[in-house]
């Protein structure tokens, strides 16, 4: 109780001092998976095409094409990337090269760089992250599955040449 007492008494001296308040840094995002059962595309693995369907995919190699995905697509470091990506929430710490529509969320890692357009819920980029293009954030929570005008088609060449 006494040890109790002390820390108390600690923190109210701290607050009634005039001493500024200690600064906080601003929590990174990690490349942790948020299950066990994603689907791996390891760094020496190139895909190209078009991927669909439902749950976690960690990318680590290369990939051209499109990505529709109903769950949490992280790119890796090594990764290299393009294509237009539709996912629940996408985490990039590669380089990604196209379009990126997240109903959830999209985090960029200090080794991220995106050069395209971004449409999210919500967005938040580390230091040392790059993106060149637009960001469109949409608060509303889409339920289930992102509406038609959100998701994307087939890549096309002329979609996804940049300047």
């Amino acid at each position: 109780m006494q040890e109790k007492r002390g820390m108390l008494d600690s923190i109210w001296g701290a607050l009634g001092s005039n001493s500024p308040e200690p600064t906080r840094p601003m929590p990174t995002p990690t490349m942790e998976m948020p299950t066990n059962n994603a689907f791996v595309v390891g760094e020496k693995i190139e895909i190209r095409g078009e991927l669909t369907g439902e749950g976690d995919m960690q990318l680590m190699g290369g990939f051209h094409g499109t990505i529709d995905l109903v769950g949490t697509i992280m790119i890796g470091e090594a990764a290299r990337v393009e294509a237009d990506i539709a996912a629940t929430n996408i985490v990039v710490g590669g380089h990604v090269k196209g379009n990126l529509i997240a109903s959830g969320r999209v985090d960029l890692l200090p080794t991220g760089s995106v050069t395209g357009n971004v449409k999210t819920g919500s967005i938040a980029a580390a230091e040392g992250a790059s993106l060149k293009g637009e960001i469109e954030i949409n608060r509303r929570q889409v339920t289930g599955s992102q509406t038609e005008k959100d998701r994307i088609s087939p890549a096309s060449p002329e979609k996804l040449s940049y300047p």
